[in-house]
């Protein structure tokens, strides 16, 4: 399997490192990811601009830019072989409900989605990450079952997002496949400045709201690895009302 590993964290990541690690085992991986933090750049690209893209190491480079701008010179300036998927990850972090919107590790996984497997994009559910080893061992076993899947299927574009508990791996309780859950409004950005110069920084995410059953929120509450299936596709002609304006 020719894998490009990426991630929104940046180049640095020692959990993106423990993964490549991982990964490299029985795979052919290349990791591509930003040269800083680009969290929450969902699927942005750099269009206006040239990217600059360094090589680290062997099969480990790091671009200026965006987590799908690393997909995108990975594909069509970096490897020389298109590769059979996109590992996303592992993200400090989770990537539930409306947070998919927004998050680069999808961003970057999304991208990926015409290639041969369908892409992961893997995150940890915790506000602490002292058992990111947990997330190595489960990003790995979900390659393995995309392997296992997906060899002679047509998948249309299906991106797998993956959270892990921030638990010790024997104290998961398994796979599950859920839906993506809903959150409550955000909190209020943080302020900081005077009335004649005004900064704000976004808040924390909304809690978890409404019904949870069959969600990613419950799986991680039952111990669980959330396997959400997510498609490119968010057209919903069943939500549109009334009549259209004439031309």
């Amino acid at each position: 399997m020719n894998i490009l590993l990426t991630n929104d964290d940046g180049i640095d990541s020692n959990i993106t490192r423990a993964l490549f690690e991982k990964l490299s085992e029985n795979h052919k991986v290349t990791l591509i990811a930003p040269k800083h933090d680009k969290s929450g750049q969902a699927a942005a690209i750099t269009l206006r601009s040239s990217v600059e893209i360094e090589k680290l190491d062997d099969d480990i480079y790091s671009v200026d830019g965006t987590p799908a701008d690393c997909v995108f010179m990975g594909l069509m300036a970096i490897m020389k072989e298109v590769p059979d998927i996109i590992v996303s990850g592992i993200n400090k972090g989770a990537n539930m409900g409306d947070d998919v919107i927004h998050s680069g590790t999808l961003g970057a996984a999304f991208t990926g989605r015409k290639l041969k497997y369908p892409p992961i994009a893997s995150s940890i559910s915790g506000k602490s990450f002292e058992h990111y080893e947990s997330a190595v061992l489960a990003t790995d076993l979900m390659l393995n079952y995309v392997i296992e899947n997906y060899s002679n299927e047509v998948h249309d574009g299906v991106v797998f997002n993956i959270n892990i508990p921030n638990l010790p791996f024997n104290e998961l309780e398994g796979f599950s496949f859920t839906r993506l859950g809903n959150r409550g409004i955000p909190l209020a950005p943080e302020f900081d400045g005077d009335e004649n110069k005004v900064s704000y920084k976004i808040g924390k995410s909304g809690e978890p709201n409404g019904d949870l059953t069959g969600t990613d929120f419950e799986a991680i509450i039952k111990k669980n690895v959330s396997v959400t299936p997510l498609f490119w596709d968010m057209t919903n002609l069943e939500k549109a009302r009334g009549k259209l304006p004439n031309a």
